[in-house]
């Protein structure tokens, strides 16, 4: 039978990193995340902030590769905590908080719970079993958008927590997070200090 689901599996997802993660995940259960850093003085639970990253920001796991990656190399570059990074102090939520008033924009969600398969997913892009391909790893994204209508959910401002990102959005971000270097489906990324694109037309697909 677990032969039988890989097969399937394998025939669906077509990639080798996510067929890494399925096989793990038809092997056994997902590690137990650790204790809070409160409960036990120990440092943040990186493998629990990831995978609650990768839960709250997409369902694709092509994507949620992707995403991951970024964020492990962005936390490596600051020299910061994959914990720190994504919450910024603040505990796990939505990537747009407010604090006294103020909207505070994260690096990316944490809002929904993990599951088995993001749980499994972040251990192996921890432990660098698991990586985008190499046409994505060579653009090396610093950071991304998703061209997506403007979430329901409302901040204490009563706008939207997430905006609507339309094409000529995502090309005006460009002078904050640098050019556009590629594509996944949906999913635009950006490098720093990359030149910016005139058009969303033409962009690499990265896989």
């Amino acid at each position: 039978m677990k032969s039988e689901r890989w097969k399937i599996a394998a025939s669906v997802l077509g990639s080798a990193a996510v067929l890494t993660v399925f096989g793990l995940l038809l092997a056994g259960n997902p590690p137990e995340p650790k204790a809070s850093a409160a409960a036990t003085d120990e440092p943040p639970d990186e493998l629990l902030a990831l995978a609650r990253c990768l839960a709250s920001e997409s369902s694709d796991p092509a994507v949620q590769i992707a995403i991951g990656w970024i964020v492990l190399m962005t936390a490596r570059r600051r020299k910061v905590s994959i914990h720190e990074l994504l919450t910024a102090g603040l505990g796990y939520g939505p990537q747009k908080v407010f604090v006294e008033g103020s909207a505070r924009i994260r690096f990316a969600s944490t809002d929904q719970a993990p599951t088995q398969t993001t749980l499994l997913l972040a251990q192996a892009i921890l432990a660098g079993q698991v990586a985008p391909p190499a046409d994505f790893t060579q653009a090396a994204p610093t950071s991304f958008v998703h061209k997506s209508k403007a979430s329901k959910r409302l901040g204490a401002d009563g706008r939207p927590l997430q905006p609507e990102t339309t094409a000529a959005r995502i090309l005006a971000l460009q002078s904050d997070f640098g050019g556009l270097v590629g594509r996944i489906g949906d999913w635009f990324f950006y490098r720093h200090h990359a030149a910016s694109v005139a058009a969303l037309d033409g962009l690499v697909r990265l896989a």
